[in-house]
C-alpha cells in the first residue's frame, strides 16, 4: 500500500528536517497500527520492520519469507494476523492514523 500526501502548504511552513521528523513519527505510528496484523509465528517477521527507513516513509519487513507471508493467503498462527497487513490496517484503523497525522501537524497551523 502506498499513501501519498500532497503537502505543498505544509512544506512551505516547516523546514525539511522538521518535515522529515514528522514523517518518521507518522511512519512509526503506521507500523504500530499494522503490527497486530503481521504474522508472528516465530516472532521474526514483526520486528524485521525496524530495518525500515521511517524518516522517508518507507516501511519494509526484512525477512526472506516476508513477501510470501504478504502475498500468499495462508493460515496464520495468531488470530487477527493475515496477508496484506497494510490493507487490514487501512480498512480497520485508518481513522486512527489520520487523527494522529492531524495532531502531529496541528502545531504548524
Amino acid at each position: 500500500m502506498t499513501v501519498t500526501v500532497d503537502t505543498p502548504l505544509l512544506d512551505s511552513l516547516i523546514s525539511p528536517s522538521a518535515h522529515r521528523a514528522r514523517l518518521e513519527e507518522i511512519s512509526m505510528r503506521a507500523e504500530e497500527l499494522m503490527k497486530p496484523y503481521v504474522p508472528v509465528r516465530d516472532n521474526t517477521l514483526r520486528p524485521s520492520v525496524m530495518a525500515s527507513d521511517f524518516a522517508s516513509g518507507m516501511l519494509t519487513w526484512n525477512t526472506p519469507y516476508a513477501a510470501k507471508q504478504y502475498h500468499v493467503p495462508m493460515n496464520h498462527s495468531e488470530a487477527g494476523t493475515q496477508d496484506h497487513w497494510d490493507e487490514a490496517m487501512k480498512r480497520n484503523d485508518m481513522p486512527l492514523l489520520e487523527d494522529y497525522v492531524a495532531k502531529v501537524y496541528e502545531e504548524v497551523f
